[in-house]
């Protein structure tokens, strides 16, 4: 069971458990008295899509929850639960916090507008749905205190859930109603079931049970005890408890009489007959404390300045007073909710708000103190005292924003505090611009940053002192440089970095890193690697000054991605996956910046041939296109879509689903991705597709030669993937002969450069061209020049995308092997000729060039790829192996996908056998 959300990333709870290092405690609810609705439920075949358990306060629906979750994740099941108190912003959405728990985060104007949230909901929830796709187990979703009728963020999710899109996905919601049109819609869909207060209430037998069990003073009821207390709260299980309570302490059954009224009223009634039967110390006590979410003992002491109320709080919960733990909070409690409304109503009814202000500024300096940096800014909020949670908020501001890369939770922080007409520090604005660009809202970060106020005066270069604004003038200059870039305005962003960086006094290494990282991934997308290797040395070299995991995590993006598009380098995950486990690590598993690495990684694993990779992690990455990265890592997410796309309108990768996050970007990145799907459908021999989608998208005019009409349209990139559309549209049309010239013309160019993936594809449709026009021998020489290339770095993908040719040329020749004289060409071929189903038994189907000895390659595995190994060995699976080394399943899967690299297998008992065999592993 996974209390998802109890210290989410993107919550300052979350910021609180890396500092201490928090446990979460395997049950942090009381067990509950199994009902027949429990047993019922715990079985994953028992549950269908949407189950709603519908019931007033206190009928026990987290108890519920948390015995069928504790059941169900006993069995297997992946079981995360959201519960209502979350530590998450009030004003934040159930669909954000299911999005960070998933891996697919939205931005932050989902949480201060709630009309907002619900723009663009389809790509969110498609979203929602890759990444529950790309979990392999049985996943059911808890949400403990949800309340639909007030949050329409997950209508569409409930809808296709219920409507049975997901097999092995179900949902759980325990709230206290659902609004009237979803009921009708979701009844319509089927697969939904509801269970209410009849079905929660609990019966003679299980009134016994929970009297006799209580793990603090039991109590054994008669016949007639339990015929009263059944009537008296007619099966209501807060009302029953309740009832314990009072009974417990008073020691007399009559000493609870039935009052007529509404369930407050009875609550009320129960709540009273348990503080009349504490000693005056502990009501008071409780009195004081009932203003707190969550409270320890040491907190308490120091807030009533009374060393002894320890002792009070220990006989409290020993005596099982309506005192529970508090979740994710090991020596932390919190009151039942029902006690304590009644409690702060009693006590708002007999003390001033001037002593609950006193008390709580108590509480807040202690928080403060003990670095419990979310408790201490909810109680600044709380007793609106806008300058102390200004004052916390800068604190916290590099920790949440630059080292934990939680830009979302910062947002919403500071817009809660200028909701109180406070005037935040300089420092909380500037953190709060940097923030919005993580977010990608970068109109607004612009719009935030000129109205940024004058600094303090700073120490500049050689020991001088600035003028007051001057250091904030060269801090504003470079966020102004990175929002300038993420508007697509590269040329001037890169101009403008390239004049602040020499000029730059390296006071601030996490804002030479982001110039830097301008630079150079300006020269990726203008295809001058070597500025842009330059660049992104240089921000590495800045960046490891900082303590930013979070931006040491985008500077190994940026190295993959320039590895990608430069091509030179063979293909080797192992770098980048040791980099995500590092991030996975320091930032948790739902790291925004994951989903980003997932987007290179499945590049890397579509180029070396393995498609079931490359799928797996472009759903993870897609998950967060919208709200995570920038033009070129989101167009290599694309890319795998598109060249995984099978041409379906019904494909997870079709082009209608990927159109949210295409629109969500500048207009740059929609040329290039039309030109890729241009691409694909004429490589599935789909010619009239191919000419809808140019009739559809307008493209006719960019294919006629003509240069897209914005600045960024000149960059090289655009203008490689506008040569590709124009070369697969004249193809489409067989006119092979302008087609040819095009590739001609790119490829003199191409040669002389180090770009293999591109070059690879021009000798590729060349060789199709020369194939359809009658010339197999230069089509052969073609493919043979693609082999050089590829052979090398391990780009196999490109070959098998052009499959039905290159079987033409190998089947028709099977003699040009012998112009391939280097061995690793030799192996490349014989491997592509298996993964092409075309080895037979005779020498060209033998195993490739050593291959057929039993020795592994001539790179040995690591010793954390060993240690790996022999979990293999021992049968544990991908999750297993994850669990026991602390890693996250894709680590673990590029892990393995190396090993197999190297002990040239293609599965887990090849792997076995190979490494045995190597004497690797003990037999």
């Amino acid at each position: 069971m996974d209390y998802a959300g109890t210290a989410a990333p993107g919550t300052f709870a979350a910021v609180e458990s890396a500092a201490h290092d928090r446990r979460r405690p395997a049950a942090p609810f009381p067990r509950a008295i199994e009902t027949h609705a429990i047993r019922h439920f715990s079985h994953f075949a028992s549950l269908p899509p949407v189950l709603l358990v519908l019931a007033p306060s206190g009928y026990g629906k987290t108890l519920f929850i948390s015995s069928v979750a504790r059941s169900l994740g006993s069995q297997g099941c992946r079981t995360p639960v959201f519960p209502s108190d979350a530590g998450a912003p009030a004003s934040e959405p159930m669909l954000r916090r299911v999005e960070r728990a998933l891996g697919c985060e939205a931005g932050a104007g989902a949480v201060t507008a709630r009309d907002a949230s619900m723009a663009g909901w389809p790509a969110r929830i498609d979203a929602i749905l890759w990444a529950l796709e790309a979990i392999e187990d049985e996943v059911v979703l808890f949400f403990d205190g949800f309340e639909p009728a007030r949050d329409r963020t997950l209508d569409p999710l409930i809808e296709r859930v219920a409507a049975g899109d997901l097999a092995r996905v179900r949902m759980v919601f325990a709230c206290t109603e659902l609004p009237v049109d979803l009921v009708h819609k979701v009844r319509l869909l089927g697969g939904i079931h509801e269970i209410g207060p009849i079905e929660l209430s609990l019966g003679h037998e299980e009134i016994r049970a929970l009297f006799s069990n209580a793990p603090t003073n039991p109590v054994v009821l008669g016949s007639e005890q339990l015929a009263a207390v059944a009537t008296l709260t007619e099966g209501w299980p807060a009302a029953v408890r309740l009832v314990h309570v009072a009974m417990s302490a008073c020691g007399a059954s009559d000493a609870i009489r039935r009052r007529e009224g509404y369930e407050l009223s009875l609550t009320d009634t129960l709540s009273r007959q348990v503080l009349d039967a504490l000693e005056p110390a502990a009501v008071h006590f409780l009195l004081e404390i009932a203003e707190l979410e969550c409270f320890n003992a040491e907190l308490c002491a120091y807030m009533l300045g009374d060393t002894r109320v320890g002792e009070t709080l220990a006989a409290l919960v020993r005596n099982n007073t309506m005192v529970v733990p508090a979740a994710g909070r090991p020596g932390w409690y919190r009151l039942h909710h029902l006690f304590r409304d009644y409690l702060r109503r009693e006590r708002r009814s007999t003390r001033s708000e001037a002593e609950r202000k006193t008390l709580l500024s108590r509480a807040l300096r202690w928080h403060h103190r003990h670095g419990y940096h979310h408790d201490a800014l909810e109680l600044a909020l709380a007793i609106r005292e806008g300058r102390q949670a200004g004052g916390l908020l800068a604190e916290c501001a590099q920790l949440l924003v630059r080292d934990q890369g939680q830009p979302h939770s910062y947002i919403a922080a500071y817009e809660r505090l200028q909701a109180l007409d406070a005037s935040p520090a300089s420092e909380a604005a500037y953190w709060y611009v940097w923030a919005m660009v993580f977010a990608r809202q970068y109109e607004k970060a612009y719009r935030a940053l000129v109205s940024i106020p004058s600094g303090e005066p700073g120490q500049g270069a050689g020991g001088a002192v600035d003028a007051p604004d001057d250091r904030m003038r060269l801090r504003k200059e470079a966020l102004l440089s990175v929002i300038l870039f993420s508007l697509d305005r590269v040329s001037e962003a890169r101009l403008r970095s390239e004049c602040w960086l020499s000029a730059d006094d390296g006071l601030d290494p996490f804002e030479t890193a982001g110039v830097c990282c301008v630079v150079g991934t300006a020269g990726i997308a203008d295809l001058d690697f070597q500025t842009a290797r330059h660049g992104i040395l240089r921000a590495r070299i800045a960046m490891s000054r900082t303590d930013s995991a979070y931006g040491m995590a985008w500077i190994s993006c940026l190295e993959t991605l320039l590895d990608l598009e430069e091509g030179d380098a063979p293909l080797d995950p192992s770098a980048l996956a040791d980099a995500m486990e590092r991030a996975g690590r320091v930032l948790g598993p739902n790291s925004p910046i994951l989903s980003t690495m997932d987007v290179m990684m499945a590049r890397i694993a579509l180029d070396r041939g393995d498609p079931d990779l490359a799928r797996a992690c472009v759903l993870r990455g897609l998950g967060q296109a919208r709200q995570h990265g920038f033009i070129e890592t989101v167009r290599i997410a694309l890319d795998v879509a598109v060249r995984l796309w099978d041409g379906s309108q019904d494909s997870v990768f079709a082009p209608a689903r990927l159109e949210e996050i295409v629109t969500s970007f500048p207009a740059r990145l929609q040329v290039m991705h039309d030109c890729a799907v241009l691409v694909r459908l004429v490589r599935l021999g789909l010619d009239q597709a191919a000419a809808d989608w140019v009739r559809r998208q307008n493209l006719e005019p960019l294919l006629d030669a003509s240069r897209p009409d914005f600045p960024a349209g000149r960059l090289a990139s655009v203008q490689r993937a506008l040569l590709a559309a124009r070369i697969a549209w004249r193809m489409a049309r067989r006119d092979f002969d302008a087609a040819h010239a095009l590739v001609e013309a790119g490829l003199r160019t191409a040669l002389k450069s180090v770009c293999a993936p591109w070059t690879i594809h021009l000798l590729l449709v060349q060789a199709q061209i020369l194939q359809a026009t009658g010339q197999p021998a230069q089509a052969g020489k073609a493919f043979l020049r693609a082999v050089g290339l590829a052979a090398p770095r391990n780009l196999y993908q490109p070959f098998i995308e052009y499959g039905d040719v290159i079987r033409t040329l190998v089947a028709a020749d099977e003699k040009q092997q012998r112009a391939l004289v280097v061995e690793q060409e030799r192996g490349f071929l014989g491997e592509l000729r298996q993964r092409l189903g075309l080895a037979d038994d005779a020498g060209a189907g033998a195993e490739p060039a050593g291959r057929a000895e039993q020795d592994i390659g001539s790179e040995a595995p690591t010793v954390r790829e060993i240690e790996l190994l022999g979990y293999v060995a021992l049968g544990l699976s991908n999750q297993g192996i994850a669990d026991r080394l602390d890693l996250t399943v894709g680590t673990v899967k590029w892990h393995l996908h190396n090993l197999y690299g190297k002990l040239q297998v293609r599965n887990r008992s090849g792997a076995i056998f190979k490494a045995r065999q190597a004497g690797l592993l003990r037999r």
